[in-house]
Formats: C-alpha cells, sequence, structure tokens
C-alpha cells in the first residue's frame, strides 16, 4: 500500500492538471503514454496530433490521423491535424483536398479563413515540389519524346532600356495566355517555366540559348518553347521570338519580328501569338482567332506594374506582388488577370505570415479535443500501471531500498504504521 499509495497520488494531480488545458509540448511523452494505453481512442490520437504540431512538428500526425479519416473523413479535427502533417511532409496535393475539406465545415469561421488562405500557396508549393520532381528525373525525361502538342514560353530577354525589364515577364504571361485560346495546344503555364529556370538557375542571359530550351523542354514535356527578346526603348521598340523545337534546338529558324513605338507593343504581341500558331501549323477557327485578339489591357504603365507584381511573386514576396498587382488594376481597372493574381497574392501574403505551428496554436481553444474525465482518468492509470512491475517480477530488493515503481515520490508519502509504532 505504501508504494502503490506514493504512485497514485501524484498521478491524480498529473490528469487534474492536465484536464484543465489544451495540450501542450511537455504533455507530449504523457499523450504517447495514454495512447499507448489505448491506441484505438480517437480524443487521444487527436491531442497528440495537437501537441505535434504546437511543437512543430506536424509531419508525426500522419500515422496517427491517417486511419481516423479514412473511417470519418467529416471529422473536421483530423482533417485539418493530417493536412498539416501532409504540409509538414510535403505532400500538398493531399495537404490541400484535406483543407478544402475543412474549409467546407462547420469548423470556427476564423480557423476556416486561415486555412482557406493557405489553399493558393500550397498550390504554388506543390507547383514548386513538382518542378524539383521533374528536375531530379531528367535522365529519364530525356528519354521520352515530348508531345508536340504542348508549348511553353520562356520570359522575354530585355536588352534595351532596364526601365522596362518588367516587360519580359509581363509579356510572356501575355503570350501564354494568348497561346491557350485552343484546345488543341496544350500550354505550360508561365509560372512552371520560371520556375524551372530558377531551380536551375539560369540566368536571363541564357535565355536565348536554344540548349537551354531543349533541356528545359525535355523536363516540361514541350516540344516546342518560345524565347524572345525585346530590343530598344520607348520610341524604337523591336521584340523577337523564336519557336525552338525542343528535339532538334539546332535546326535554323527564323525569328518572328515585330518593331515600333511602345505604344505598339499590344499589336505586336498579337502578330507574334498569331505568328506562332502558323509556325507550329495550327489553323484558328474566327472564334479562337478573336479570343486571342482580345485584349487584357492597352495601358502600358499598368502592364509594367503588372511585371513587377510577377518577378515579386517568382521571387516570393507575395506582399509586394499584392501591391504591383493593385497599382496595375488602378491603372486599369478592366486589366482581369491583374485583379486575379493580385487577390491569390494577398492571400498568399496572409498565408506565408502565419506558420503551421502558429496556427495550430490558434486552434487550441477552437477543437474540443479534451478527453472526458473518465478517459483521462482511465488512459492514465493503465499507462502508469506500464511503469508498475507485476508481482511475478517483483524485486523485493527495490521495496526495502524505496525504489519501487518509477521512482521515489517527490508529491506525497503516505506511511501506514503497524500498531506499536514499527513501519
Amino acid at each position: 500500500m505504501h508504494a502503490n499509495a506514493r504512485l497514485i497520488v501524484p498521478a491524480v494531480l498529473l490528469l487534474a492538471g492536465c484536464a484543465t488545458r489544451s495540450p501542450a509540448p511537455v504533455d507530449i511523452a504523457m499523450l504517447e503514454g495514454m495512447l499507448r494505453a489505448d491506441s484505438a481512442s480517437v480524443p487521444a490520437r487527436l491531442q497528440l496530433a495537437a501537441a505535434y504540431a504546437r511543437a512543430g512538428d506536424a509531419g508525426r500526425a500522419v500515422p496517427l490521423l491517417e486511419p481516423v479519416v479514412r473511417a470519418d473523413s467529416s471529422d473536421a479535427a483530423a482533417s485539418f491535424y493530417l493536412g498539416m502533417g501532409y504540409e509538414a511532409d510535403e505532400r500538398y496535393a493531399e495537404a490541400r483536398t484535406l483543407y478544402e475539406r475543412f474549409v467546407d465545415s462547420r469548423a470556427p469561421a476564423s480557423l476556416r479563413r486561415r486555412i482557406d488562405e493557405r489553399l493558393d500557396l500550397l498550390a504554388r508549393l506543390e507547383l514548386r515540389s513538382a518542378v524539383r520532381a521533374s528536375i531530379a528525373q531528367e535522365r529519364a525525361l530525356a528519354e521520352v519524346s515530348p508531345s508536340p502538342l504542348v508549348v511553353g514560353v520562356f520570359p522575354f530577354l530585355m536588352a534595351g532600356d532596364t526601365a522596362l525589364r518588367p516587360l519580359g515577364r509581363a509579356l510572356a504571361e501575355l503570350l501564354t495566355t494568348d497561346l491557350g485560346q485552343t484546345s488543341r495546344l496544350r500550354v505550360v503555364e508561365r509560372a512552371r517555366v520560371q520556375m524551372l529556370l530558377d531551380e536551375l538557375e539560369l540566368g536571363a542571359s541564357r535565355y536565348a540559348d536554344p540548349a537551354t530550351a531543349a533541356r528545359t523542354g525535355r523536363i516540361v514535356g514541350a516540344a516546342n518553347l518560345v524565347q524572345g527578346r525585346i530590343d530598344g526603348g520607348e520610341s524604337d521598340l523591336a521584340v523577337q521570338a523564336v519557336v525552338v523545337a525542343t528535339t532538334r534546338p539546332d535546326s535554323t529558324v527564323d525569328p518572328l519580328r515585330q518593331q515600333g513605338g511602345i505604344g505598339r507593343l499590344f499589336d505586336m504581341e498579337k502578330q507574334i501569338a498569331l505568328a506562332v500558331y502558323d509556325r507550329l501549323g495550327i489553323q484558328l477557327t474566327a472564334a479562337e482567332r478573336q479570343r486571342v485578339n482580345r485584349r487584357a489591357t492597352e495601358n502600358i504603365q499598368a502592364l509594367l506594374a503588372f511585371g513587377f507584381g510577377l518577378e515579386a511573386r517568382d521571387a516570393g514576396r507575395y506582399a509586394d506582388a499584392a501591391q504591383h498587382f493593385a497599382l496595375a488594376r488602378q491603372l486599369d481597372p478592366g486589366f482581369d488577370r491583374a485583379a486575379q493574381l493580385g487577390e491569390e497574392t494577398l492571400r498568399e501574403a496572409a498565408a506565408a505570415s502565419f506558420t503551421t505551428q502558429q496556427i495550430a496554436g490558434l486552434a487550441a481553444d477552437d477543437f474540443d479535443l479534451d478527453l472526458t474525465s473518465f478517459q483521462r482518468n482511465q488512459l492514465g492509470l493503465e499507462f502508469l500501471e506500464t511503469l508498475i512491475p507485476t508481482p511475478l517480477l517483483r524485486d523485493p530488493s527495490v521495496e526495502v531500498l524505496g525504489t519501487e515503481g518509477i521512482g521515489r515520490g517527490t508529491v506525497v508519502d503516505i506511511v501506514i504504521r503497524r500498531p506499536g509504532g514499527t513501519p
């Protein structure tokens, strides 16, 4: 009785203390022990997952919560913490699926908003992860013939007035959009091409290198890539582009050239887009040609601000990007693409300002993860039983030395004396 009393009293105090607060990192060892005592306990799994997330180790929750979500996909807390675990493990597509499910749940609105903001950021992280995976498989991809119906667009090299530098990415974005106006051609998104160039550390000076186009084309699966450059200044701007067959990068191809003042830039881009279709052997319908000729903006200053926004977003400076896109929309209220990217980068900026660990801390009081008193006491006592030697393995010497069980009691010692004063 002496030894058992010394063990149980501290345990009851510990359990009572845990019941008054959400799990913190210091509770992890206790929660792990409780889960070992009852591995089927969903509340114990959720509490431990929450503790891992708050400790900045959300990935450890994945094996805990995958069975829970498989059994009940409507469990908002499980989707929340498992999504964080997937994000920590860079399984971004799976994380986004769970986050989208969580956003549609009845969880607290403030927490759903935080997770909703992460969706655009995760999409970019997923894209970068896919690009890195493609680079890692570059040798294998070199053996695969890219599809002739896939085309990508490099950022245009700015070789003239440096003040016009943002036009390089802006023009690539416009051309990418225009080449996507028919279902007979698939266009690699501009952000993917830019991420690939950045990951390969290919500077702007190599954008016009056919060998760069061949390598990039193999990695993204494009048989053709458009490379271009912009020369001159506002009064005399020259834009040229070349369609490089990535399987034959050394073949001679006549450049597509347009020239004029900067006010004609939008006409020049449309002419180049139509010429690229001709080079690829695609005859546009009247409706497709009309869509290609539709202009996103006719305001040069708005396009420059848009280009600055693309540069900032590509560099991960989402707050700066949002400001530039907002300026582009202010200069041209009809610039819908700038408005769309502005909204996305605002959400990305908000998401990037919070880590999953911080969000897990904010969520501590939003989920009712507490075990019931009965569950908590039962699990705690079962956990303590794993630390107490069984009678069959009892060593009498530890009782004599006062070292039985989990150690000398530090909270309360209860000693029952026999009649006559002898312990």
